[in-house]
């Protein structure tokens, strides 16, 4: 039997452990590094279904939740993310209301009314 020298098993040993250790950080970082992109395509799906509806809120139009729950889709399956990730109609509606009010541009009476035909979808 073939004997090594003692510090050539140790210097063995501590390669492995080093090697797991900088698996095992590097897997955690892919892996948050990971959800931050997923995040981020949930953050432009969402203000994008907010800039779609927009428009209809300055004619004064209301979607039906029909028509939101399609948008949701699309969106979902446009960026690749979960239905169930992007805003629902409470969460959009309450975006689209406070973005109402802290419009400087709107009189108190528009805004009121913009308010009232966003709180028809909820």
């Amino acid at each position: 039997m073939m004997h090594l020298p003692e510090n050539t098993v140790y210097t063995a040993i501590f390669g492995v452990l080093l090697s797991l250790i900088v698996y095992l950080i590097t897997r955690q970082y892919f892996a948050k590094h990971g959800k931050s992109d997923y995040q981020k395509k949930i953050e432009i799906a969402n203000n994008e279904m907010l800039y779609s509806i927009r428009p209809l809120l300055v004619e004064k139009k209301v979607p039906s939740k029909e028509i939101l729950v399609a948008v949701r889709f699309s969106t979902a399956k446009k960026y690749g993310v979960e239905q169930n990730d992007l805003y629902d109609e409470f969460s959009l509606t309450s975006d689209l209301i406070n973005e109402t009010i802290a419009n400087s541009f709107l009189t108190s009476d528009e805004k009121l009314e913009f308010c009232s035909l966003l709180q028809s979808i909820k």
